[in-house]
């Protein structure tokens, strides 16, 4: 899904914990019986994603380039040629390569995202003890930071996420630029948190959910008896029955950690929001039970007042999290591991300082070929650092003071409903119903910034809105109040939520995405403004989806 594009934070710590981060080593982790020459692939990894930044060039031949070019998600053959920012060659390799992706999507003509494949092809030889890596062009993410940072976290909590780096990417004789290097989910990932890396790996693939036919990425593609079983647990009606399936089944504990994560680093696109996407779902034949891994969090860290339960209720916008949340024993253990990451892993490191390091790290390679390039990003950079502090302390204040909801109908309250349309900005705007629900329709027509409005009359006191929100073909532009869809108040700092480009709620859409903004007030008329900021595009909100708690 491509929307809510932003900068994000990490931080300064001391150069052992920067090599455990950056090598992967978390607490999580165990010991594994492996060979020697597994050991070998496993610190030659390690030592590539705490070394320096490398030049990759890539080159294929004619007949390969045409046969990639006419089929952009299948392998073709290259040569892959590394080398240091000095410019000294320092190994040759033959491997496959294709597209990926999906909202970041772009074609061979333009700055792809490639997958690179060292285990096929005759002479294939690992990269760095590696079978395959992941070049991502961060269409999404200008700090090219955020699934390093993200990824950090998630294995500093325990959850399983791929490890990163950068390089500088020149594809057939063209310069195509700053990559975020990932490494794949291979066995030897898997073997860096589990004893027994051969269970079947699922594939979450575009916008599916568990019971959406998954593609098996290792392990047996013609047994699906543990997952049949997982999604006949989630549906069980019964909650105690349920809990019971799903405990035999699913490792619990493993799962809310996950969700926890998923929420706290605002992984909008993530498994338990309403697009269940971007995840991975390993069977551990020891056990017998499942996980979830950590994908595609290049969008993380864009919402910094992202609510811990929207609507009040803990994350079930997934088969999986819905079962797990409307059991009784859900939402307690949920919100006990939130408090423990918060203790144990947002406040125990200093990730605004840990950001400034990569992102140094980065701006100074990019100097070397361009400084004037450097010193805008070392902008973006100082920016992403103000992000993570931000959030940790907004994740602080929801646990210390959970928000409670005053201005709710059904408890006799009347929330206004006299939103007005501003045009003075340009773009146009409507009242639209799709999917049996009235909704706040804005639409974007040159660089113009449409809004609806409504005043209310409101206590002192800090507030949030939420509405379930959808974007469609959104080029945003930004300015002095933010970019993209999203709720403001007047005379605010720019605000924090953006969504651009596909997603959410529209139609033709499944569900929807809900958007929240916090703001403070000291009493009487407060103006809130539901805005796009685009040169195209368009955006609604759901209005029956829209309310507004105060903190208590």
């Amino acid at each position: 899904m491509k929307n809510l594009r932003f900068p994000i934070a990490g931080p300064l710590i001391g150069a052992g914990v920067f090599l455990s981060l950056m090598s992967g080593a978390v607490s999580a982790q165990v010991e594994n019986p492996i060979t020697a020459k597994e050991t070998k692939h496993h610190k030659e990894a390690a030592d590539f994603f705490a070394g320096p930044i490398v030049r990759l060039k890539i080159d294929l031949s004619s007949e390969q380039y045409s046969k990639l070019r006419k089929d952009e998600r299948n392998y073709a053959e290259a040569t892959l040629t590394e080398f240091t920012l000095a410019g000294e060659k320092v190994a040759v390799h033959k491997v496959a390569v294709k597209l990926k992706g999906h909202g970041s999507f772009e074609h061979l003509n333009g700055k792809p995202s490639l997958t690179l494949n060292f285990d096929k092809g005759e002479g294939g030889k690992r990269f760095h003890g590696m079978k395959k890596i992941h070049l991502n062009n961060s269409r999404q993410d200008p700090t090219y930071l955020s699934e390093l940072i993200a990824g950090e976290m998630a294995r500093k909590a325990g959850v399983p996420a791929s490890r990163c780096t950068h390089a500088f990417v020149e594809l057939n004789g063209r310069d195509v630029g700053i990559y975020v290097l990932k490494e794949g989910f291979t066995k030897d990932f898997i073997a860096t948190f589990y004893k027994n890396p051969t269970g079947n790996l699922y594939d979450g693939d575009y916008v599916k959910d568990i019971h959406e036919n998954l593609k098996t990425m290792n392990g047996d593609p013609k047994d699906k008896t543990a997952l049949k079983e997982l999604i006949a647990a989630s549906k069980e009606a019964d909650p105690a029955k349920r809990w019971e399936r799903l405990g035999k089944i699913l490792d619990i504990e493993k799962f809310i950690t996950f969700s926890a994560m998923e929420v706290i680093m605002c992984h909008w696109d993530g498994y338990n929001s309403f697009n269940h996407n971007n995840y991975r779902l390993y069977l551990d034949p020891d056990t017998g039970k499942f996980s979830f891994f950590m994908h595609g969090m290049d969008t993380c860290f864009g919402d910094e007042n992202y609510t811990l339960a929207h609507n009040f209720i803990p994350p079930r916008g997934s088969i999986v999290g819905g079962a797990i949340m409307r059991c009784p024993q859900g939402p307690p253990m949920y919100w006990a591991k939130l408090k423990s990451i918060h203790e144990n892993v947002l406040l125990k490191e200093d990730w605004a300082g840990r950001i400034m390091v990569v992102g140094t790290r980065l701006s100074d390679a990019i100097a070397l070929k361009d400084p004037k390039k450097a010193t805008a990003y070392e902008g973006t950079v100082k920016q992403a650092s103000l992000r993570i502090p931000r959030r940790i302390a907004v994740v602080g204040r929801q646990l210390e003071q959970p928000v409670k909801p005053i201005f709710v109908e059904k408890a006799g309250v009347k929330v206004p409903k006299n939103w007005g349309f501003d045009d003075s900005n340009g773009g146009k705007g409507d009242q639209v119903k799709f999917e049996g629900r009235n909704c706040l329709h804005l639409v974007a027509d040159g660089k113009s910034a449409p809004s609806w409005r409504l005043k209310m009359n409101l206590q002192p006191g800090r507030y949030r809105v939420h509405a379930i929100v959808g974007v469609r073909g959104v080029e945003a532009t930004e300015d002095e109040f933010g970019r993209g869809a999203g709720f403001r108040i007047t005379d605010a700092p720019k605000r924090a939520n953006v969504l651009e480009g596909d997603g959410g709620f529209h139609p033709g859409s499944a569900g929807g995405q809900t958007t929240s903004y916090e703001f403070e007030t000291s009493g009487g008329e407060v103006e809130l403004i539901f805005e796009l900021r685009a040169t195209r595009g368009e955006a609604w909100f759901a209005r029956d989806t829209f309310g507004i708690v105060r903190g208590q």
